[in-house]
């Protein structure tokens, strides 16, 4: 969990870094600048999404060992509604990455900053 943060953390200051010579070349003043938060916004939303679901599947694996130690005649049962949540989740951890590259690469407002 720290080595993400850490690589999130240095990926952020590589794009502070190139800021000014972003606004060197073709971009408007201040492009540089929407850019770097366009990136820093993305990488702080996919952390913050990436830990959230993975506290959520911690705590829904749990609760499902518990209940099939507690009663073995359902464990099957038990494993499989686990594993449709856990798929959920999973999907929440994917539509926030769709959404960080469409921030990214996709974005509707970067026309105002590029001349």
């Amino acid at each position: 969990m720290k080595r993400i943060a850490v690589t999130m953390m240095a990926a952020g200051s590589l794009a502070l870094a190139q800021d000014a010579a972003a606004t060197a070349g073709k971009l408007a003043p201040g492009g540089g600048s929407f850019f770097t938060n366009i990136l820093l916004a993305s990488m702080f939303g996919m952390v913050v999404t990436a830990v959230g679901v993975a506290f959520a599947q911690a705590i829904a694996a749990k609760t499902a060992l518990e209940g099939a130690a507690r009663q073995p005649a359902v464990a099957p049962r038990l494993m499989t509604q686990m594993l449709v949540a856990l798929v959920f989740m999973e999907t929440l951890a994917i539509y926030a990455l769709l959404v960080v590259f469409l921030l990214i690469f996709v974005n509707p407002f970067a026309k105002h900053f590029i001349l």
